[in-house]
């Protein structure tokens, strides 16, 4: 299982305060010391993006995903029913912006008509971690407490879905949780591939590399070769030929099997979707912050790889490969340059955002990420029941559906 390499000295993580003194970051947990604000998408403007972008440099464990340039795309065209609001934290008495995450309102949970509020991950994002400055993660979840205690619209619980969930992030919750008295549910958990530690690259490299495997992957990689002229690099999308390496991927990931499988979604199934990604990457391309890699034969792609980076985070978001060519694996190949790559820079996270199981990534990469939705219910007692017979019927349901599933296959 994956750890962040911050000291465990401090449970409240005031040793990561930076310019900020242990005496401001103490206060910032008390009732009222940060206020919270809700937008929606049109009302975010060039002044908010500044401050939005400088949060993220500073972030104590960084999102691509809920960077703005990715997320205002999402939210413009992955939610047509405008219900997504940007919830924005900030020290009262200087208005400094420490935390900023997407959140949706729903109805119910479980087939119970328990209302909450839900970080919101779309079924292109990844991470649903809060962008939250260093220094303040224990300030910012009591903050969020604080506001569901006030029942906006109704919420009786607050969910973190699709949440990493290491240690620093944990024990930053079990903080926030002790001083607000009341506890987490993890409601749902995996765990996924990633990597942290350069030492690590030549344990990859060895996964991949030794005995039967390197002699497969070359003989492979010269069979892909005979092919015609064979050339892996990385592509920018600043160039005039941005627009191109983008249709390309949309056309390469709809030709495979995603097409044909019903929990597959290629990005090119739906008109939003096409538009989400194009415009997502090409602002990232423009903050420097989107990169590909290619694997092609006489130019045309034959797997492609795109990743997002915000700070010392890099993120594999999306992946795609010519299935006709599957015996050549130039997938793992583009996988493997992208972890070479990494040392070559400063980058201290490369996340996979792949699934536990994922046939080449968990054997390429040795750590492991806790991935988990928890569910923090409002300071009531009667909340805390009614969210604690929920979560249990949401459990028996989905072991139901697991054993189904398995008889089925």
């Amino acid at each position: 299982m994956h750890v962040n390499r911050t000291t465990f000295d401090d449970p409240i993580d005031r040793a990561a305060a930076g310019a900020f003194t242990a005496p401001q970051v103490e206060g910032a947990t008390e009732l009222g010391a940060l206020t919270v604000t809700l937008i929606r998408c049109c009302e975010i403007d060039d002044a908010l993006r500044a401050e939005w972008r400088h949060l993220g440099q500073a972030a104590s464990n960084p999102n691509p995903y809920f960077a703005s340039w990715f997320l205002e795309p999402a939210m413009r065209h992955l939610d047509p029913s405008e219900e997504v609001r940007l919830v924005l934290l900030r020290r009262a008495e200087s208005g400094l912006l420490v935390g900023l995450a997407p959140f949706v309102f729903q109805k119910g949970y479980a087939k119970l008509p328990l209302r909450h509020v839900c970080v919101w991950t779309h079924r292109h994002c990844f991470n649903g971690a809060p962008l939250v400055r260093e220094g303040f993660s224990v300030a910012v979840f009591s903050a969020l407490f604080d506001w569901v205690d006030s029942r906006p619209e109704g919420s009786v619980f607050l969910r973190f879905a699709m949440m990493p969930f290491d240690g620093e992030t944990h024990r930053a919750m079990d903080e926030a949780c002790r001083l607000r008295d009341r506890a987490f549910r993890v409601q749902e958990y995996h765990e996924r591939a990633i990597l942290t530690d350069d030492n690590l690259f030549d344990a990859v490299m060895a996964n991949a590399m030794s005995g039967k495997k390197r002699k497969e992957l070359r003989r492979q990689e010269r069979r892909f070769g005979e092919l015609g002229e064979a050339k892996l690099s990385a592509i920018s999308l600043q160039s005039k030929d941005g627009d191109r390496t983008i249709n390309q991927f949309l056309a390469l990931e709809n030709a495979g099997w995603k097409n044909s499988n019903p929990d597959g979604f290629p990005l090119a199934q739906s008109v939003s979707e096409s538009r989400f990604f194009r415009e997502a990457m090409s602002a990232g391309a423009a903050e420097g912050a989107v990169g590909c890699l290619a694997n092609t034969i006489d130019g045309e792609p034959k797997a492609m790889l795109f990743t997002l980076r915000l700070g010392t985070h890099l993120a594999a978001f999306k992946t795609t490969y010519d299935e006709s060519l599957a015996a050549y694996s130039p997938g793992v190949r583009v996988l493997i340059e992208a972890t070479r790559q990494m040392l070559d820079s400063d980058v201290e996270v490369f996340d996979s955002c792949a699934r536990q199981g994922h046939p080449v990534v968990d054997g390429l990469w040795p750590e492991r990420l806790p991935i988990v939705q928890l569910n923090i219910p409002a300071r009531r007692v009667a909340d805390k029941t009614l969210l604690g017979t929920a979560a249990t019927l949401e459990i028996l349901k989905n072991k139901a559906l697991r054993r189904l599933n398995r008889e089925e296959a």
